[in-house]
């Protein structure tokens, strides 16, 4: 086996070519990652208006709620509901 033609120059640039090439991969990754967007149809923003059951809801004011509780620390979640709520939801759909 000859293995003459194989010096350490040629392997050390065949490794920073591709570190050159993983590096620009990665640049194209995070600007196209930047540019990302969601649209919510007109028809999305009138049903979010609509709570499951058919009632109207003014989930602002509550968001604004939630956000002033979070913000000031006196947000409480009681995790035995919470529980409660998601073994209900997995008995509805046979889980």
């Amino acid at each position: 086996m000859d293995v003459s033609g194989v010096g350490s120059s040629k392997i050390l640039k065949l490794y920073n070519n591709s570190n050159n090439t993983n590096k620009a991969v990665k640049d194209s990754s995070t600007k196209i990652a930047k540019n990302d967007s969601l649209e919510i149809s007109t028809l999305g923003k009138k049903l979010s208006a609509y709570s499951i059951d058919d009632n109207f809801n003014s989930s602002s004011a509550k968001i604004d709620a939630i956000k002033n509780d979070v913000k000031n620390g006196t947000y409480n979640i009681d995790s035995k509901l919470v529980a409660e709520k998601i073994y209900d939801q997995m008995k509805e759909r046979g889980v």
